[in-house]
């Protein structure tokens, strides 16, 4: 918790990874910036935590000069596709996927949003046509934890 707190004096924010392997894919979330930049926390998931980092402290340096990032908006210009920005629904809050966060912030639950990536037709998890392939590397975060498709990520706290 030192180095977090060290990031987010610092820097403004952190980013915690989570390493991916047999059970689940690796996902990233920062911590900090609800409280350095009054933004909401961000979350990744699937990618290589390298690629996630990059993303997450990029849209986390947009957030830190003033730019107001919602749910529902488009962010280009940070990787070569168009990246969605989807809410996390609070029922999520209840699971230890933000643990870091948990702890940093103590019985306070900042407002998360999720940063989702595209197949490579720019289909997004739960669009009509998104490709089998990449099912299962992104949650759907946006909708309560209970509706969520059978898979890994509503079955997390069992699991690890």
């Amino acid at each position: 918790m030192k180095a977090v707190a060290d990031d987010i004096r610092t820097v403004g924010w952190s980013v915690s990874a989570v390493l991916g392997d047999e059970i689940a894919p690796p996902w990233a979330y920062t911590v900090g910036l609800w409280l350095s930049h009054q933004g909401p926390e961000l979350a990744m998931y699937g990618l290589p935590l390298e690629h996630m980092t990059i993303i997450l402290n990029s849209v986390a340096d947009r957030i830190a000069n003033g730019a107001a990032i919602e749910a529902g908006d488009q962010l280009d210009g940070i990787c070569p596709c168009s990246l969605a920005v989807r809410p996390v629904h609070a029922s999520w809050r209840l699971t230890s996927m933000f643990a870091v966060s948990d702890r940093y912030y103590g019985y306070v639950r900042p407002p998360y949003l999720q940063v989702v990536w595209p197949d490579r037709r720019d289909r997004y998890p739960g669009d009509p046509g998104f490709q089998f392939k990449y099912e299962g590397r992104q949650p759907m975060l946006w909708l309560p934890l209970a509706d969520n498709p059978p898979g890994v990520w509503p079955r997390i706290d069992q699991l690890c």
